[in-house]
């Protein structure tokens, strides 16, 4: 999705948060289209990287599908030392719990990153994480991540390692079949209308 500091390169220098940017307001109208093209789809869980962004992302899903937010580092941002002089600073918890009331307070997280973070290691974390929570979550799981978490994610679920693509808000789809787990398309922005 379109982030607040791609529309306004002024306001990393100006943030309170400067490593966590919400979504721009082109952003925010995407995941509004994101519950749109879901709603037929009735999911049974959403996990979300703890970056604002992703959180923003996934909001409008769980309202419109009457879920909780399940909070997983595991999917989030790749810690890579050449993005980030310092561990980034988030939102507090408490205040996501208020900008987002259905965070579900009983989730654990499956993982911790650590900084700094090598680009295999984030997408080994994304990929065990993933692999763990379609193997205790059953139903139609919802994950919201970033670049290298979602290719991590993707290939945890997905031990063959396809080719995939993840460009801002784009889906990707797999389902579970008798015979195992299937890729159904990526990439997939065609319910994006901005």
């Amino acid at each position: 999705m379109h982030r607040q500091d791609t529309d306004n390169p002024d306001w990393r220098a100006q943030a309170v948060y400067p490593d966590d940017p919400d979504l721009s307001p082109q952003g925010q109208e995407q995941a509004q289209q994101l519950a749109h093209f879901l709603a037929p789809h009735a999911l049974d869980y959403i996990f979300t990287s703890p970056f604002l962004r992703a959180m923003r992302t996934a909001w409008p899903v769980a309202q419109r599908q009457k879920l909780t937010l399940k909070i997983e580092p595991g999917l989030g941002e790749f810690l890579n030392p050449d993005w980030f002089a310092a561990p980034p600073k988030r939102h507090a918890l408490t205040w996501l719990q208020q900008e987002f009331p259905l965070i579900d307070p009983d989730y654990r997280p499956r993982f911790n990153p650590q900084f700094p973070e090598e680009d295999l290691a984030a997408i080994a974390r994304a990929s065990r994480v993933a692999a763990q929570l379609v193997q205790e979550f059953t139903g139609n799981v919802l994950m919201v991540g970033h670049g290298v978490s979602v290719w991590g994610a993707t290939w945890g679920v997905l031990p063959d390692q396809p080719e995939i693509q993840c460009d801002l808000g784009s889906l990707i789809e797999i389902q579970q079949t008798p015979t195992g787990w299937q890729l159904v398309r990526t990439g997939a922005t065609d319910y994006l209308s901005l």
